[in-house]
């Protein structure tokens, strides 16, 4: 197979990738929200930043999952260190790392998290399309227009 083979599939894969992503915007509209209507600049931008990485994670999962095993790891390695023990201990009870991970778990809709085999999109990613298309109810008004209806 010639490389201009190879790279003319590759940009088909592509498209249909996007096709792909776009269809389930489109028919799962709370995983697309609109921004706050009375949303300034400064949180347009990070309204903008958040649905981009969340069409991040959704879009490519097996890369998003490898690029999040990677930081975990790097973060356990640290946090065995005498200097990454510390901050690991000032920051187990911040308010900031919880609202951290709060704003995660909205954007990614956790479906990084579990089992998966090398190369493959983690098993939660049809829990996260079934979740998105039967859920119900939500809370927490500021990531709320993140949160698919019924994502725990």
């Amino acid at each position: 197979m010639s490389p201009e083979v190879l790279i003319g599939m590759l940009a088909e894969l592509e498209r249909i990738r996007e096709l792909t992503l776009d269809l389930i915007e489109r028919e799962t509209p709370r995983l697309h929200p609109a921004p706050p209507d009375e949303a300034g600049e400064t949180e347009r931008t990070v309204f903008d930043l958040l649905l981009g990485a969340r069409r991040a994670v959704l879009g490519n999962p097996a890369a998003a999952r490898g690029l999040h095993d990677l930081l975990l790891a790097e973060g356990r390695r640290y946090a065995n260190t005498p200097r990454g023990a510390r901050l690991r201990d000032g920051l187990v009870a911040s308010e900031a790392v919880e609202n951290l991970r709060r704003v995660w778990e909205m954007v990614s809709l956790n479906v990084l998290g579990g089992p998966a085999a090398p190369n493959a999109g983690p098993d939660a990613w049809a829990d996260l399309l079934a979740d998105a298309v039967i859920g119900h109810g939500l809370d927490d008004s500021i990531l709320a227009r993140l949160r698919p209806e019924g994502f725990a």
